[in-house]
């Protein structure tokens, strides 16, 4: 017998532009996963700030609000930021206060 949901869960459903579903039909398959699995992903990965602790959560929701962003203009700020890095400092490059695994930006041991 299979195993059903483990957690309530809502049914949403959503229409794309070709150009994003093929993106998320994509990595889907590179992972072996089922698109629902990667589209779940992404909405609970946005709703729940990626799984950052409360405090971090807290201060950069704070911070968003003080600069009148919405989350989208938000996160948009924060990937140009560590694109300003990498352009100065190379790909990989550990930015300002960062501390990266050994194994980022695809290093070997």
């Amino acid at each position: 017998m299979g195993q059903g949901i483990p957690e309530e869960v809502r049914f949403l459903q959503l229409r794309v532009n070709p150009k994003a579903a093929e993106v998320v039909e994509d990595e889907a398959k590179a992972e072996g996963k089922p698109v629902g699995h990667v589209l779940r992903r992404i909405v609970e990965n946005h709703a729940a700030l990626y799984g950052l602790p409360r405090s971090q959560v807290e201060v950069l929701e704070a911070d968003r609000k003080m600069l009148k962003m919405d989350r989208e203009t938000y996160f948009k700020e924060l990937l140009d930021h560590r694109y300003r890095v990498v352009l100065t400092n190379g790909l990989g490059a550990p930015g300002p206060g960062l501390s990266l695994p050994s194994n980022a930006g695809g290093r070997k041991k």
